[in-house]
């Protein structure tokens, strides 16, 4: 093999090794821990999560919107008591004309405890709504929130830590509801949060770089073997 078909087969190899190393990386970072909780006071759960960098917590709350939930409306498209997301803005904060049902959470990880409470409803799919969870102020009013929320320290350590989550209160229409409480990741499909490793959002298209390799690497097949049938018999070139 000529010296500089060798140099092309090493850095072919170090692009699959870093598009492999990205690939797991962007897994790893882009995984969504879930647990369900139900919402009573002083209902618990513990989240095992990883994470590569120190890290903010980002919770949200699934809630169950089936119309076999409504069977006398079946196609009424609301459930007023997760709020909606109508507010009127005013410097530093939100007044949200219905801001659902209070619902706030005990958040302790290995550098304290923060108070986190539901924002209304700010996604939505099929049978499903979604409230994030900001950090509580307590300003005595339940229908404002500070805007931009309060960003959240970095309390979550590197490596693997458990995150135990506890409900704090909940308003009486909520209570004893079954939600699905997610962690969310420092990087998905729209977004990084600003560390170093949002790098790894790149990765998002690993499929791609992998089916560019696999064409990438038969043309080094051929052009190997081509060079090989090239050469005289008995004679190799180092």
């Amino acid at each position: 093999m000529s010296p500089n078909l060798r140099a092309v087969w090493w850095i072919f190899a170090g692009m699959c090794l870093l598009v492999l190393v990205g690939a797991i990386g962007w897994h790893v970072a882009s995984r969504t821990v879930q647990a369900r909780i139900v919402l009573m006071p002083g209902t618990r759960v513990k989240m095992n999560i990883f994470r590569f960098a120190p890290d903010a917590p980002r919770l949200s709350m699934a809630f169950n919107d089936s119309a076999a939930m409504r069977p006398q409306f079946p196609y009424w498209p609301t459930r007023p008591e997760l709020g909606e997301w109508r507010a009127i803005d005013s410097e530093g904060s939100l007044h949200f004309i219905n801001p659902g049902e209070t619902v706030k959470l005990r958040v302790v990880t290995q550098h304290g405890a923060q108070v986190y409470e539901a924002l209304p409803v700010s996604e939505r799919s099929e049978g499903v709504k979604y409230r994030d969870l900001a950090r509580f102020v307590d300003d005595g009013d339940a229908k404002r929130f500070h805007w931009p929320p309060l960003q959240s320290p970095r309390s979550i350590p590197a490596g693997r830590s458990t995150l135990d989550i506890s409900v704090l209160e909940v308003e009486s229409v909520l209570r004893g509801e079954s939600v699905v409480l997610s962690v969310k990741p420092p990087l998905d499909f729209k977004r990084g949060t600003g560390s170093a490793l949002d790098w790894l959002w790149f990765f998002v298209f690993w499929p791609v770089y992998v089916l560019v390799l696999c064409v990438a690497g038969a043309v080094l097949v051929y052009c190997t073997r081509r060079e090989s049938s090239a050469q005289p018999s008995g004679v190799s070139q180092m």
